[in-house]
């Protein structure tokens, strides 16, 4: 497990075609209807753990007691980042948080018990594989415009890594209103000088006589090539990211692949809650730092949604939209969310970008709007529920959890030895080094 497929974000050029469709003949896609259960999660809590005991051997390798007050100081650490109260991926969370505006969009999840962590995940039921396998070509091309805006968003290494280009920009308000002020100094004297010129003449001439105007521009050049030469005061040469790089170039032309994503494990809470969770990370504005630093900070949600054209449509968008883009980034604490609009041919019309924490107030006081407050409690309920209901700690016994139509009430039965998904790995490395014990 590594950074590899960590990508880093860089506006689309929308002064070039856009088209979402492009590639689809190649697309490769994850099939949605493969079972992969919680596993790739549970390998990056063994490498978690891992990391953490290998750092804490090299820091303390006689063993010793650190201050005498604690024999164990470094094992707490890393009981408090392996484990919580749940462990589940984001999606599941969202599902669950949203589910008071959202009633009608049935989900089942499969939870076991496993040293006071309950473990979480995703059923494909037999609904989801119809509704997956009857979806229409349309629907599909639509799932892949999503896709595709993060690849034509994309880049494999960092924005500083790109080429650069020497290109003439109008300088600094300061450096410009500086130069304003010269021309306008050097007009007013010119100004000035011809006046007085013009009545020593005057004063000169024979009674009866006239002034003839000049036809000599002589006294003329000087001020143009003042102007000249104060006009290129006001810009200068700054580098800038050259867009016929190659790295630029080539995410016009790439390949969607679902089977690779970057992944990344964080930790929250909800209430007395705690949880950690596995998100998928689309990009960043910028390279890791070492440890402690949180990448989080960094990231960045991309989505796609159709081009809203008048009142209804805004409304739409607000309502149900937002919220799901809300949830999925406030879970882990991803602050910035791009979106892609789109027209109905999947050609990108504009990017918009959203501050997660300020979506709520983009929607409150409106009617038919979504509260954030009864989004999280309502979260923090359903956790606590399960907390009372999930009390075989077993990682050979599951429990089924559903919300289905009449869509009235969640249902958490005990499946008994069925569907456990705990992984043989994770559980060996736990037994091995059971940071309760």
């Amino acid at each position: 497990m590594d950074d590899s497929q960590l990508k880093y974000y860089y506006p689309p050029d929308l002064s070039k075609p856009n088209n979402l469709s492009v590639n689809y003949d190649k697309y490769i896609a994850r099939d949605p209807m493969v079972d992969e259960h919680i596993d790739a999660l549970l390998d990056a809590l063994i490498c978690i753990k891992d990391k953490e005991e290998s750092e804490s051997s090299s820091q303390d390798p006689s063993g010793g007691t650190n201050s005498g007050k604690d024999p164990h100081p470094q094992q707490q650490h890393r009981a408090s980042t392996t484990r919580a109260d749940f462990v589940c991926y984001r999606g599941i969370l969202t599902k669950i948080m949203c589910t008071p505006y959202t009633r009608n969009e049935p989900w089942e999840l499969g939870a076991t018990l496993y040293k006071g962590s309950i473990y979480i995940e995703e059923h494909v039921t037999e609904e989801k594989r119809k509704i997956a396998g009857g979806s229409g070509e349309r629907h599909k091309l639509m799932s892949y415009w999503g896709y595709r805006f993060e690849t034509i968003c994309n880049i494999s290494k960092p924005v500083s890594e790109l080429q650069r280009v020497k290109t003439r920009k109008r300088a600094s308000p300061d450096v410009s209103s500086l130069s304003l002020a010269r021309k306008a100094l050097v007009t007013e004297s010119l100004v000035g000088q011809r006046h007085k010129e013009s009545v020593t003449e005057d004063t000169r001439l024979p009674q009866g006589a006239s002034i003839e105007k000049s036809s000599d521009t002589g006294s003329a050049t000087k001020p143009i090539a003042e102007e000249e030469k104060e006009s290129d005061e006001e810009f200068e040469q700054v580098d800038q990211v050259d867009l016929n790089d190659p790295e630029l170039l080539a995410r016009l032309d790439g390949i969607v692949d679902t089977n690779l994503q970057y992944c990344t494990v964080a930790r929250t809470k909800i209430g007395q809650n705690s949880i950690i969770m596995g998100a998928e990370v689309d990009c960043t504005s910028e390279p890791k730092k070492p440890s402690p630093h949180n990448p989080l900070s960094s990231y960045i949600e991309l989505k796609t949604s159709r081009v809203i054209s008048n009142p209804r449509e805004q409304s739409n968008f607000e309502k149900h939209k937002l919220l799901k883009f809300w949830a999925q980034s406030f879970l882990p604490g991803i602050p910035t969310i791009i979106v892609g609009f789109r027209d109905d041919d999947g050609n990108v019309v504009h990017v918009q970008t959203f501050k997660t924490m300020e979506i709520p107030r983009l929607v409150r006081g409106k009617e038919g709007s979504w509260d954030t407050t009864i989004c999280i409690n309502f979260l923090d309920g359903v956790l606590s529920f399960l907390k009372r209901l999930v009390v075989k700690d077993d990682p050979s016994l599951t429990y089924t959890i559903r919300w289905a139509y009449p869509f009235q009430a969640i249902e958490v039965k005990f499946a008994g030895p069925k569907s456990s998904f705990l992984t043989t790995r994770f559980l060996d490395r736990w037994e091995r080094g059971d940071p309760s014990k």
